[in-house]
C-alpha cells in the first residue's frame, strides 16, 4: 500500500520561535499544493478510499494531506485555501485538550500557548467536506505505556468524536510518530481502518509513514519527497533510523 501521505502542524506567516519547526508560512503552503497539482497528484482523504475502494494502482496517484493537533489558527489561511482549490484535508485531534490548547507542548517543549480547535470547529470541518482523525485522547506516547493504556487512549478518542462529528473515525496518527504495542490488535479492536507513523519499519494499514514538509524545504525537495523514489528510500531509511534510536537508548 503505496500514497504520499503530507504531515503539517502549523500555517502560519510569523510563527512564535518556539513553534516555528512545526510551522510553514502560506506562501509555503501554496508552493507545496503547487507540486502536488504540477506532477498530477489527486488528493484525497481516508474516508474517500474507504469509500471508493481504490486499487494499488489508483492509489499511486493519490496525495493525503493531514495537519495535527488542530491549532484554530488553520481556519486563517490553510483551511481557506484548500477550499479555494477544492481539496480536503485531514485534522487529526488529541481530544483530552478540544477547545483548549496545546499543553503537551508547553509542558514538554516550554512553547507558547496556542488555541485548539473546540467542537464547533470540528463540527464546521466536516460540514466543509474536511475529515476529523484522532491523535489520541493526551498526545502522549502510545509506545512508553501499556498496551490497555494504549487502547484507552486511542478508543476513548475515537468514540468522542465520534459523537461529535456524527461520523466514524477511520483513522489515528499516532502522537510523536510512537507506534503503540500490539498496534494490529489494538487499531482492529478499536474499529480503525488506517494507523499513521512517521518512521515506520514496514508499510501495514496500521503504520503509514508520512512525509514532513517544513519551512525549509525548496520546491526541488518537496518534489522529490512526493515521488516514489523517495518512498523507497524511506524504506531503507526507516528501519535503520530506528535501529540507530535503540542502540541510543540501549534498547535491543
Amino acid at each position: 500500500m503505496y500514497f504520499p501521505i503530507i504531515m503539517l502542524h502549523y500555517v502560519l506567516n510569523d510563527p512564535h520561535e518556539s513553534i516555528a519547526k512545526w510551522s510553514i508560512t502560506p506562501r509555503k503552503f501554496i508552493e507545496m499544493l503547487d507540486c502536488i497539482a504540477e506532477i498530477g497528484l489527486q488528493v484525497t482523504t481516508f474516508e474517500e478510499i474507504l469509500e471508493k475502494k481504490f486499487s494499488g494502482r489508483e492509489l499511486g496517484n493519490k496525495v493525503v494531506i493531514t495537519f495535527d493537533d488542530c491549532p484554530s489558527s488553520l481556519f486563517e489561511f490553510a483551511i481557506p485555501e484548500l477550499i479555494k482549490r477544492d481539496l480536503k484535508a485531514v485534522f487529526y485531534m488529541p481530544t483530552a485538550y478540544i477547545g483548549q490548547y496545546n499543553i503537551w507542548d508547553v509542558e514538554q517543549h516550554g512553547t507558547i500557548e496556542t488555541p485548539i480547535m473546540d467542537e464547533l470547529a470540528l463540527k464546521k470541518l466536516v460540514e466543509l467536506g474536511m475529515e476529523v482523525g484522532s491523535h489520541s485522547n493526551h498526545h502522549i506516547k502510545l509506545s512508553a505505556i501499556s498496551e490497555e493504556n494504549a487502547f484507552e487512549e486511542i478508543n476513548d478518542s475515537k468514540e468522542l468524536l465520534e459523537k461529535i462529528v456524527g461520523k466514524r473515525i477511520s483513522s489515528i496518527a499516532y502522537p510523536f510518530g510512537e507506534i503503540p504495542n500490539n498496534f494490529k490488535v489494538s487499531l482492529k479492536r478499536a474499529g480503525y481502518q488506517f494507523g499513521l507513523s512517521i518512521y515506520s519499519p514496514s508499510q501495514h494499514q496500521y503504520s503509514l509513514r508520512r512525509i514532513g514538509i517544513y519551512q525549509t524545504d525548496s520546491r526541488k525537495s518537496m518534489l522529490f519527497k512526493l515521488s516514489r523514489s523517495y518512498h523507497l528510500l524511506r524504506g531503507i531509511g526507516s528501519p535503520i533510523k530506528k535501529l540507530k534510536e535503540l542502540v541510543m537508548k540501549k534498547e535491543y
